[in-house]
């Protein structure tokens, strides 16, 4: 017999035993997921409301010299000079967050409470766990838009127009009341921009390509509407926060496989993976 190379295997079995590999670490996670969702969370949670919201135009290059006023000075001046945050009625962006961040915690089967509640747990000397909204924010800003498109191979670019954005940002603080824990900081953002709506055309004559378009800008109702969209993304992500701190600390010592996030859709009843950045994000102290 000649020398012993080794035999190699079709592609064919390389995949199965990369796919076997992935369905082993897989079904390990899917199963914690399942007792997680299963169980629940038992904890009772109360909300804490911030006392105010906070509201940034960094659109500061609209306005000359502007970075040489004082801060206070400046912010005023810069807030004044908003397209649409000068507007915004604070009470009803924070209302609309907070809503629908404690309706869809409820959704999950967790007990929550409005902060009225905070003395009678602590005369009672009941656990639970506090959510603070410790910060919630908006920004105005500008997305430069672009786009290509092919028409006839040619590759056509579409760009220099610019969007007015609005982005929403909420700090979570997480504590234990009555009890021993360490505090965990909690991020989370959303955006949103201007409509617009676009056609490429050519004109028969000349030849010439050109994107006509028309831009909705953001109202005030757009935005309401939008802080409490962000309220149940927030409920969802905090949930999964849960759902995958379980999974990490029960998984084997020794676990071999890349971890996967996961995401508990109640509506379909089960949880799957997801890209990590649809989540919360830990702010590290």
């Amino acid at each position: 017999m000649k020398g012993s190379n080794p035999v190699k295997r079709p592609i064919k079995y390389q995949i199965l035993a990369l796919l076997s590999i992935f369905l082993s670490g897989c079904s390990i996670e899917q199963k914690l997921a399942s007792a997680f969702i299963e169980t629940g969370i038992s904890d009772e949670f109360i909300v804490l409301a911030p006392d105010y919201l906070l509201k940034y135009n960094i659109k500061t290059y609209e306005i000359p010299e502007v970075d040489s006023l004082d801060e206070t000075v400046k912010d005023s001046i810069l807030l004044e000079k908003s397209l649409f945050l000068k507007d915004v009625r604070d009470a009803e962006v924070l209302d609309a967050y907070i809503t629908n961040f404690i309706k869809t915690l409820k959704t999950y089967g967790i007990k929550v409470y409005p902060e009225n509640h905070l003395d009678t747990f602590l005369a009672a000397g009941r656990k639970a766990v506090i959510l603070n909204i410790a910060q919630f924010s908006l920004e105005e800003y500008v997305h430069p838009y672009s786009t290509e498109e092919w028409v006839d191979d040619e590759l056509i670019v579409i760009d220099d127009i610019d969007l007015n954005a609005l982005n929403f940002n909420v700090w979570l603080e997480i504590s234990h009341l009555n009890s021993e824990g360490d505090q965990k900081v909690l991020f989370g953002s959303d955006y949103i921009f201007d409509n617009l709506n676009g056609t490429l055309k050519q004109y028969l004559f000349t030849g010439e390509m050109r994107f006509d378009y028309t831009i909705d800008t953001i109202t005030s109702e757009r935005i309401y509407k939008s802080a409490a969209d962000f309220g149940k993304t927030t409920g969802g992500y905090l949930y999964d926060y849960f759902l995958n701190n379980y999974i990490g600390e029960n998984l084997p010592e020794d676990y071999p496989y890349d971890r996967y996030y996961y995401h508990y859709d109640p509506a379909r009843g089960r949880a799957y993976p997801i890209e990590p950045e649809k989540s919360l994000v830990e702010v590290k102290k």
